[in-house]
């Protein structure tokens, strides 16, 4: 027996709000029986959630026989095992219903395995306050009993009710067998309670609990948090590697951005001999789209066709989303059309495609046919729409999407939200942008910075730093595309004062490794005429892109220091960073052409 004494008991004692008023009652009653006493039921090694194994569920009467009489009639043990039979034969929640209504009727006091197949069935069909009645009436209630219920709640997206289940779980003190680590652990993962986690792993670790589907459980859980050094440990450490470990590892790369890690592992992963399965090359052809890798996500793309996985709808939908990330429109509608199947991922990935590459008016012709065909729209497909209108300035067009936002979702998303406010700024209707951004209940930095950066661009540079210092004031931290936003104004303004508190800010933050915030502020100091500073934040970058050497280029052209802007771009040369004609026609016109032409010879 063990418990996860380290958990602080407040963290189980939270009050999970309920999906089934109508079983409030009962739910009492039950709380109140297992604070009182503490039940010790017998250890079940390897219980399985069904009782009886798929291949026995042939034998015996079938359900419609076994509904219409079939079947022992006696009250006892064999009766009860072939109900179990019957009812992992059922193939729908009405069938078992009515088996449940008929041994309800012959049996009344029903054993608890029969039970606990009531309670994964009545889960399988996602009919949760059915499953909850019968965990409630039952007098005792064992390890199966529980962890059939909390995977219920889990897979059918009641995390909450999960977890209020497992904090009264385990005050019981019952010993679990692996399944239930399983269960628990994926609860985990979903909400991504990292440090409750790490102590259930710690306390499977203690009690010498081990096997193949649990490593990778955990796998899961740690690659999931973003935790890659424990996740590595447990899959060095894996005695068995099989295709799902791999892929868990690549899909977890894949998910947080390290997409050249994604590659690297797969290419180990082939290397041990393994072929790549659909769900291995969806999360690679995320990893494509983001790393715009496009000749991989080809080659990726002629697997798919000789694996016969084009019909899959999850491949199709990640296939063409790669194409989308990558610029290659054309590309992304030829799969679009050639899918059988396409579900409403599909279609936001083809809409917010076309929004992404500019391409406007293609978006709301989809858009458009999707509301013909009666597809259904959800967030993203607003966010994706609003997108597309600003990238064409179509205030009309945007302003009905609001309105469809405001009738079906209210309250309005954050995303949507911010995506509403950069659709007003984009259109310069900076009065409707302030009222969407002081209409959301929960604004974040990403709302914010859509707001402040809108500003900037245009004629609104005072405003631009008034929402910067009223998000301050709310407590919001910046980001670095607010900090390079709002520098953007000071350059603007040529508010060298403004300007450098900012920088003061920045300077006690991780935003001053950014590349872009170092460029930011090369140009605000150079359009304010404090050259030293901006050489001196140059010199300090730890980075440099084309556009900070390009920031400082032209920093030195325009304030007339042409020695040091032709420095610069001999530096430049020197480090192989290209000098594009940009720079060069920069240089050209500041009045340096015998000098430039001199290095560039």
């Amino acid at each position: 027996m063990f418990s996860l004494s380290r958990i602080s008991s407040h963290v189980f004692c939270q009050n999970q709000v309920t999906k089934y008023d109508a079983d409030a009652k009962s739910s009492q009653k039950w709380n109140s029986s297992c604070n009182s006493r503490k039940q010790n039921f017998s250890e079940l090694k390897n219980a399985p959630l069904l009782v009886h194994s798929k291949s026995h569920a042939q034998v015996g009467c079938g359900v419609s026989e076994f509904l219409n009489g079939g079947g022992s009639s006696i009250l006892s043990e064999a009766y009860a095992s072939e109900v179990g039979r019957c009812l992992q034969s059922c193939s729908n929640v009405e069938e078992v219903q009515k088996v449940h209504f008929l041994v309800d009727k012959r049996m009344g006091n029903l054993p608890a395995y029969v039970r606990n197949n009531l309670i994964s069935m009545y889960a399988k069909f996602g009919e949760m306050a059915s499953a909850r009645k019968v965990f409630d009436k039952m007098s005792q209630r064992d390890v199966v009993s529980w962890t059939a219920l909390m995977n219920g709640y889990m897979k059918h997206g009641f995390c909450g009710d999960a977890f209020s289940l497992f904090s009264v779980f385990i005050t019981l003190g019952l010993r679990w067998p692996v399944k239930t680590f399983v269960c628990v652990l994926n609860l985990f993962s979903k909400t991504s309670d990292y440090e409750l986690g790490r102590q259930l792993h710690a306390c499977a670790v203690k009690n010498q609990v081990s096997h193949f589907i649990l490593d990778s459980t955990i796998l899961h859980f740690y690659a999931q948090c973003g935790d890659f050094d424990s996740a590595f440990d447990i899959f060095k450490r894996m005695e068995r590697r099989d295709v799902v470990a791999w892929t868990t590892m690549i899909t977890a790369f894949s998910r947080h951005d390290q997409g050249q890690e994604a590659f690297a592992m797969f290419s180990k992963m082939l290397c041990d001999g393994f072929e790549p399965n659909e769900y291995t090359i969806c999360s690679l052809l995320d990893a494509c789209g983001c790393e715009k890798e496009l000749t991989f996500g080809q080659q990726l793309h002629a697997v798919v066709t000789k694996n016969a996985y084009c019909n899959d709808v999850y491949v199709g939908t990640s296939l063409l989303d790669m194409y989308a990330k990558c610029g290659k429109m054309e590309e992304s509608k030829a799969v679009f059309d050639e899918m059988k199947m396409k579900n409403k991922v599909t279609w936001n990935s083809i809409l917010s495609g076309y929004a992404r590459n500019g391409m406007g008016e293609e978006a709301l012709r989809f858009f458009h046919i999707m509301k013909r065909l009666k597809h259904p729209v959800n967030e993203l497909t607003m966010a994706s729409i609003l997108r597309a209108c600003g990238s064409i300035k179509g205030l009309c067009s945007g302003k009905e999407v609001h309105a469809h936002v405001i009738r079906n979702f209210t309250p309005i998303d954050i995303a949507i939200g911010t995506e509403l406010v950069w659709f007003y700024c984009k259109c310069e209707d900076y009065t409707s942008a302030s009222k969407v951004l002081h209409s959301l209940p929960d604004k974040d930095v990403v709302s914010w910075t859509a707001m402040i950066s809108g500003c900037s661009r245009k004629n609104n540079k005072f405003d631009a730093l008034k929402y910067f210092n009223e998000m301050l004031i709310e407590g919001v931290k910046p980001n670095p595309f607010t900090y390079s936003s709002v520098l953007k104004a000071c350059a603007k303004l040529e508010d060298v004062k403004q300007g450098k508190l900012i920088h003061s800010s920045v300077n006690k933050t991780a935003a001053l490794q950014n590349v872009f915030v170092g460029s930011a502020l090369i140009h605000m100091y150079s359009q304010c005429g404090y050259l030293p500073e901006a050489a001196r934040v140059f010199d300090d970058m730890p980075e440099k892109n084309a556009v900070s050497w390009k920031a400082m280029i032209m920093a030195y052209a325009k304030n007339g220091w042409y020695a040091e802007a032709m420095k610069l771009v001999y530096r430049m040369q020197a480090e192989g960073i290209e000098v594009d004609e940009h720079i060069q026609s920069i240089v050209l016109t500041s009045g340096s052409q015998t000098m430039f032409s001199k290095i560039i010879s």
